[in-house]
């Protein structure tokens, strides 16, 4: 273990606020076999003249390109990396001290090692079978992010990141998707935090909204990655029909409760549930009413209805409100 490199890719682009922060997380890790790579993806901040202050260390590498994307930046630190593990890490994020030492030490035998997010309260089975792995990525019940994880630089190829730049959201979860099923190990995972994710309110997560053709782009890509990996129909119709909800959720937040009821996106999700017998009455409701106003309530009258039927969900509530107020 002590003698394996771990090269750690960070893609930059107009985070001067917190770029430093990062990379200082980064080179003070316990663990010292590490190379740094930096790719400055156009920032016009002045983010890389503060990751042209490191270019004197033995192990940092800056590379500068135009704005390609996150993707594409990724590509390029893949590319130039020399390391027999991989890491990635966002320009205004930061690793917990010990992180990539409590990854690698986990890694005997397997080629992908999971660790937690701060704002995840996800905790994982300590190791999964490739399949297990596979659905759960497929269905989303896994961190779709390339966060607090390492990866052996084998499992990249052409497939996991050339994906087009019209998808510029969920994209991580493709390349994950693409690695899952390019990986022939199982999966271990650990408990511990590793990684610290700062939530901006002016991130492409939460500015850019996907529309439903975008959507539909999107899961169909996704679809074809795992076309094969399926032994049986029932889980893929299930895992599909997860990950789409998810998707839809997620958006519906996003673009104000705006729905279209007769999308094929939407259409598909409940064609998976017909398929997969599920009722989820509050969700069929949800996906068919259209005008805001409507979507709105029934988004409400779903949340208390989870509720009812999964009462833990108001510990957590409690939990949260009394953090706010902490």
């Amino acid at each position: 273990m002590d003698k394996a490199l771990v090269s750690i890719i960070v893609p930059v682009y107009n985070t001067a606020e917190y770029v430093e922060d990062c990379i200082q997380s980064i080179l003070s890790q316990t663990y010292k076999n590490i190379e740094l790579i930096l790719v400055n993806d156009g920032s016009t901040d002045g983010s890389g003249d503060i990751c042209k202050k490191y270019i004197s260390f033995s192990n940092v590498h800056y590379i500068e390109q135009e704005n390609l994307g996150v993707t594409a930046a990724r590509k390029r630190g893949v590319d130039e990396a020399l390391g027999e593990w991989v890491m990635f890490v966002d320009s205004d994020d930061k690793l917990a001290l010990n992180a990539v030492n409590s990854l690698l030490a986990t890694s005997d035998d397997v080629d992908i090692v999971l660790g937690r997010k701060s704002d995840s309260e996800r905790a994982y089975l300590p190791i999964m079978s490739r399949e297990e792995y596979i659905n759960m990525m497929y269905a989303k019940k896994v961190s779709s992010s390339p966060f607090a994880k390492l990866f052996r630089k084998s499992l990249f190829n052409e497939k996991s990141l050339c994906f087009n730049r019209k998808v510029c959201r969920w994209e991580d979860w493709l390349m994950n998707l693409q690695i899952a099923t390019d990986n022939k190990t199982p999966v271990k995972a650990i408990s511990e935090t590793v990684y610290f994710y700062r939530m901006r309110s002016d991130s492409t997560s939460h500015t850019y909204v996907l529309s439903y053709d975008e959507l539909w782009y999107l899961s169909n890509i996704a679809d074809e990655i795992v076309s094969n990996e399926f032994k049986s129909y029932h889980a893929f119709i299930e895992a599909r029909m997860t990950n789409r909800l998810k998707l839809f959720y997620h958006e519906l937040l996003l673009n104000g409760f705006q729905n279209e009821p007769k999308h094929p996106f939407v259409k598909d999700i409940k064609r998976c549930m017909d398929k997969a017998g599920v009722w989820r009455p509050m969700d069929r409701w949800l996906l068919s009413v259209s005008s805001p106003w409507a979507v709105k309530t029934v988004w409400n009258l779903r949340k208390v209805w989870m509720r009812l039927e999964h009462p833990t969900m108001i510990l957590h509530d409690i939990k949260r409100f009394v953090n706010v107020f902490a």
